[in-house]
């Protein structure tokens, strides 16, 4: 019988032993079975028979000049042996098989492994609690069925070469880079300050977008879909907003508002005024340094769970409002470690002198 057919499904949780580790050296070097697959014929996570596959994997010489990676069972089973016999004192999580199956549920849901143990403290299924260090620990050393890939945030990239930006974007940004911001803002002590930035689509003409709004103080997201990235239609997205706040409670809520220096934020003057055409600016706008992304660092953040939902190659065409609202609430009732796991929902409706 071949031995993908045989019924050898192994109980979730359990380590795999040398004839898990055969059954894969079949799969995987006969069957050419990825890690997914055999992960469904050994019942555990894919990330499981990747790690195990990367403790037996060989190079192996084909006689004509060529190479090819093999998996070595035996191999496998002796750097197991020797992992464990070298381990220290027995995990909290050993033989807690709902806590382990908890932990990996809730990373699946988004949840950051500091949200992760507010959650177990906070029920009354477990008797033990774990620091969030402990759950990045155990995600590492391969406790878990879950990679830091599974994370809701990765990681970022340092060290570029930075382009000088052009003259006119200097003089555009006269009076208005992100040194004349107020002071409030910068701190974060005064409430009212916004970043905001597009979250692309396809990289389409006409592809529709994502106008991404984060309050610095309270981390509050407000996600309004636009047609495209002109500038237009970035001050029709604004103007919509303020619209659903009221012209007063906008100029209230937004004293500011900072961009990168893209030419989608370059109608400065359409972003301050208000669609009433009133002479009061609804708000003050500055931008940011060229190519420094890590100054508006909360909107950074929050991009980063979105494309948890719509990722980087995804047309936002067919995108309801109904499913950019359940990602805005995500990101605003997401339990904060900054904010003793509080929501910025709950901190930001706290700021307003009206009920939203």
């Amino acid at each position: 019988m071949c031995q993908s057919n045989c019924n050898t499904k192994r109980s979730k949780g359990k380590h795999l032993n040398f004839d898990d580790r055969k059954l894969i050296k079949h799969l995987y070097n006969v069957q050419e079975k990825n890690y997914t697959e055999i992960g469904e014929e050994l019942n555990c996570h894919r990330t499981t028979i990747s790690r195990e596959i990367k403790k037996g994997e060989v190079e192996l010489d084909n006689g004509d000049g060529t190479t090819r990676k093999e998996y070595v069972p035996e191999i496998a089973q002796k750097v197991y042996e020797f992992n464990n016999s070298n381990k220290g004192p027995d995990l909290k999580i050993d033989k807690n098989k709902e806590l382990a199956e908890f932990i990996e549920e809730k990373i699946k849901e988004l949840r950051s492994p500091a949200a992760v143990a507010k959650d177990i403290e906070e029920s009354d299924k477990f008797e033990i609690q774990l620091h969030w260090k402990t759950i990045y620990n155990y995600i590492d050393k391969g406790v878990l069925n879950i990679d830091r890939s599974d994370l809701p945030h990765g990681n970022y990239k340092t060290g570029k070469d930075r382009p000088k930006e052009s003259e006119s974007t200097t003089r555009r940004k006269e009076g208005r880079t992100i040194r004349d911001r107020p002071e409030g803002a910068d701190t974060r002590e005064e409430f009212g300050h916004w970043e905001m930035d597009l979250v692309e689509g396809l990289k389409q003409k006409d592809e529709p977008a994502l106008l991404v709004l984060t309050e610095r103080q309270t981390r509050q997201e407000i996600i309004e879909k636009i047609p495209n990235k002109k500038a237009k239609s970035v001050v029709k997205g604004l103007d919509r907003i303020e619209r659903r706040f009221g012209v007063v409670n906008f100029r209230e809520t937004f004293k500011s508002i900072t961009t990168d220096n893209g030419s989608e934020f370059a109608d400065y003057e359409g972003i301050e005024q208000s669609y009433t055409g009133s002479s009061i600016p609804r708000t003050s706008l500055y931008y940011c340094d060229a190519y420094c992304s890590w100054q508006r660092g909360s909107n950074e953040v929050a991009n980063k769970f979105i494309r948890r939902f719509l990722p980087k190659g995804t047309s936002f065409k067919g995108i309801k409002r109904k499913l950019i609202k359940k990602i805005q609430d995500f990101i605003n009732t997401y339990p904060r470690k900054m904010f003793n796991y509080e929501n910025s929902d709950k901190l930001f409706k706290e700021k307003l002198s009206f009920s939203v």
